[in-house]
């Protein structure tokens, strides 16, 4: 026998996304059921992205640090190519960055409630992560000032933040993230920005924030291509070469990188969609409203609200053939959270739940 083999099992984390066996278990057809559990863009991908990825060149190897992505990013935003990362999504560069920054003995701050995934690869990284809870009591607000008191008083090495928040679709503007970072000199907050490009405010994606915020995009939310799989970071030069060089070589496809490339030329397009998603956002929200719940004001393209029986209206929900979120896997059992989608959609989703509210 050789040496025994010991490894870490680490908790499943719940995401959304439409289930085909959880739908087929509610009686529903999964070709017909509509996704409100997501947040991805319902008008999408542009013709151009879509053009892009059937003629991307798979008979070749890709880029191995996909040079040309981060090459027409870097001219995008004013900065070197050597500080971006390009990833296969945003969650592959949490993960990265979790295994490089973090380890047995750090600490990460997490402001929560919040995408699992830092949390789960801090974790697994042998690291401990103290987190800082938004209130609902506070409809979810979150205080930078008790967070920057929170990570001095844990040594935390990291803070993690998002913006707009996950569930709530709050914003935490680039000013008082950048007063933030400067009252945590010395540690590295990241902040994801991977829904800030459908928001209201999306300029804020173009203002620039110290050396020490680590900007997190997702490119798969605005031009609706998460299949693909494609995202960014924006680090120092030296981090982003430590996480380059602790990835296996091409770590993005060469139909990611076509895809990239295509729609960093779509602002129009991404313009138009906000603008769409904002009314179908504002809609949805009277019509919530219209039915007696009292969804959180949100900047971005999904509503989240208390609601009785949550996780039993979400499951006979299911059986209409809607899925939306339950958001106990964010910690807040009793809510529930929806994307903002076209007006068809939307009438099928109000529709379902005026019958099941009854």
């Amino acid at each position: 026998m050789g040496p025994e083999l010991r490894w870490r099992a680490a908790p499943a984390r719940i995401h959304g996304g439409a289930c085909d066996l959880e739908l087929r278990g509610a009686g529903a057809d999964p070709s017909t059921a509509l996704d409100f559990s997501v947040n991805v863009n319902p008008y999408g991908p542009s013709p151009a992205v879509l053009a892009a990825i059937r003629a991307a060149p798979v008979d070749r190897y890709p880029d191995p640090t996909a040079a040309p992505v981060r090459r027409a990013l870097a001219a995008r935003l004013g900065l070197p190519p050597e500080r971006i990362v390009f990833g296969h999504g945003a969650t592959e560069l949490l993960w990265t960055l979790a295994r490089v920054v973090l380890g047995p003995g750090s600490r990460l701050l997490c402001v929560e409630p919040v995408f699992s995934e830092f949390r789960a690869a801090a974790e697994l990284a042998g690291a401990e992560v103290v987190a800082w809870r938004a209130s609902p009591a506070d409809g979810l607000a979150v205080d930078l000032d008790a967070v920057a008191a929170a990570a001095s008083a844990a040594g935390a090495a990291l803070v993690s933040l998002c913006t707009p928040t996950s569930p709530a679709g709050l914003p935490l503007r680039a000013e008082a993230v950048a007063r933030l970072a400067g009252r945590l000199a010395g540690r590295l907050v990241l902040l994801d920005e991977s829904f800030l490009p459908l928001s209201d405010h999306h300029e804020d994606a173009a203002r620039p924030l110290p050396d020490n915020v680590l900007r997190l995009r997702s490119m798969t939310k605005e031009h609706a291509i998460p299949g693909l799989r494609a995202g960014f970071l924006v680090a120092p030069v030296a981090l982003a070469a430590a996480l380059e060089a602790s990835r296996p070589a091409w770590s993005t496809s060469a139909v990611a990188q076509a895809a990239a490339l295509a729609a960093l030329g779509e602002d129009d397009f991404v313009e138009g969609s906000r603008r769409r998603l904002r009314d179908d956002r504002l809609a949805l929200d009277g019509g919530l409203r219209a039915l007696g719940l009292r969804p959180l004001a949100s900047v971005a393209p999904y509503l989240a609200f208390e609601a009785p029986g949550a996780a039993s209206l979400r499951a006979r929900l299911l059986a209409h053939g809607l899925v939306v979120r339950d958001c106990a896997s964010f910690g807040l059992p009793g809510w529930l959270r929806v994307a903002a989608r076209p007006a068809a959609e939307r009438v099928r989703l109000l529709s379902a739940l005026a019958t099941e509210l009854r």
